[in-house]
C-alpha cells in the first residue's frame, strides 16, 4: 500500500517537472527565435493585441506609400510644366526685345527681315515647348494622348483637370491646359507672334501687337505663379507625409522588434534556469524499482 502510494506520487512529480522543463524549454525557443528574427512578434499568437496593432500601422504605412507615390508624380508633371514657363517667358521676352527694336526708325527693310526671321523662328520654338512631354503626355494637353498644338499652333488638346491625392481627402491639379495658358484660336500666344513678324516686316501696327503680345504674356505668368503656388503647396504636404511615415516606422518597430540586449540577458537567464532545473531534476528524481526491473 505504501509503495503504490509512493508510486503515485513519484508518477505526479515527473510529470510536474515535465511540463516545467517544457515550458521553460519552449520560453528558451521563443527568446533564441525572437534573437535571431529581430522580432518579437513572429506570429499572431505571440502578442494578438500587438498583431492587430501592427496590421494597423502597415495598412497606414501603405496609404502613406501610395500618398508619396502621388505626391512624387504631382511634383514631377508640375517641374516639367514649371520649367517649361521658365522657358516660354524667356522666349517671350526675346520677342519683346526685338519689338522694341524693330521701332528703331533707322532699321531698313533688311533688319526687320532679319528680326522677322527670328520671331518666326522663336515662334516655332515655343509652339515645340507647349508640346513638352511628360512619361509620354503632353503636359499641356489636358486628358488627351496626342499633342497639345499642331504644327501650326492650333490647340488640338482635351481641356480637363488632372488631379492627385496628396493626403487625406486632400486633391491638387497637377496640370495646366494649354489653351488657359497660351490662349486659343486667333489670339494665341502663336498667332501673336505671327501678328507681330509681319508687323515688323510691313512696319505697321507694330504698337498694336506689342500690346496684345503683354496680354499673352500676363496669362503665361500667372499660370507660372499658379503652378509655383501648387508645388509650393504639394511640397509641404511631402514633409508631412514623410514626417508620419517616420513616426509610424517608430510605433511599429516599438510593437514589432525586439530589445536585442535585453533579449540576449533574457536568454541567458532561461538558459542558466533551464540547465538548473534539468540538474535538480535529475538529482531528485531517483530511479524507481521498476527501473531496476528493465
Amino acid at each position: 500500500m505504501v509503495s503504490a502510494d509512493f508510486r503515485i506520487a513519484h508518477a505526479s512529480m515527473a510529470r510536474r517537472v515535465t511540463g516545467n522543463l517544457q515550458r521553460s524549454l519552449a520560453e528558451l525557443e521563443q527568446l533564441q527565435e525572437q534573437i535571431s528574427s529581430n522580432r518579437q512578434i513572429n506570429r499572431p499568437s505571440d502578442s494578438p493585441v500587438g498583431t492587430v496593432a501592427a496590421l494597423r500601422l502597415r495598412a497606414e504605412l501603405g496609404r502613406g506609400d501610395q500618398i508619396g507615390r502621388n505626391i512624387d508624380d504631382a511634383i514631377a508633371w508640375l517641374s516639367t510644366a514649371d520649367d517649361t514657363l521658365v522657358s516660354v517667358v524667356d522666349q517671350i521676352t526675346r520677342v519683346r526685345d526685338l519689338a522694341i527694336q524693330a521701332q528703331n526708325g533707322v532699321l531698313g527693310q533688311t533688319e526687320r527681315d532679319a528680326i522677322a526671321l527670328e520671331m518666326d523662328q522663336i515662334r516655332e520654338g515655343l509652339v515645340g515647348l507647349a508640346n513638352t512631354r511628360y512619361l509620354d503626355r503632353a503636359v499641356f494637353a489636358g486628358t488627351a494622348s496626342t499633342a497639345a498644338y499642331d504644327a501650326t499652333g492650333s490647340y488640338t488638346g482635351q481641356s480637363a483637370i488632372i488631379e492627385r491625392a496628396i493626403g487625406p481627402g486632400i486633391r491638387v491639379q497637377i496640370n495646366v491646359n494649354g489653351d488657359d495658358v497660351f490662349g486659343s484660336g486667333a489670339t494665341d500666344l502663336f498667332a501673336t507672334v505671327a501678328n507681330l513678324a509681319t508687323a515688323v516686316r510691313t512696319n505697321t501696327n507694330i504698337d498694336a501687337e506689342f500690346a496684345n503680345l503683354d496680354v499673352r504674356t500676363n496669362a503665361v505668368q500667372q499660370s507660372l505663379a499658379e503652378v509655383g503656388a501648387r508645388m509650393n503647396r504639394i511640397t509641404t504636404m511631402q514633409e508631412r507625409n514623410r514626417a508620419g511615415s517616420i513616426n509610424l516606422k517608430q510605433n511599429l518597430s516599438q510593437i514589432e522588434d525586439v530589445d536585442l540586449p535585453k533579449a540576449i540577458m533574457e536568454m541567458r537567464i532561461q538558459e542558466t534556469a533551464y540547465q538548473a532545473a534539468l540538474m535538480t531534476t535529475s538529482m531528485v528524481i531517483q530511479p524507481s524499482l521498476v527501473d531496476f526491473l528493465r
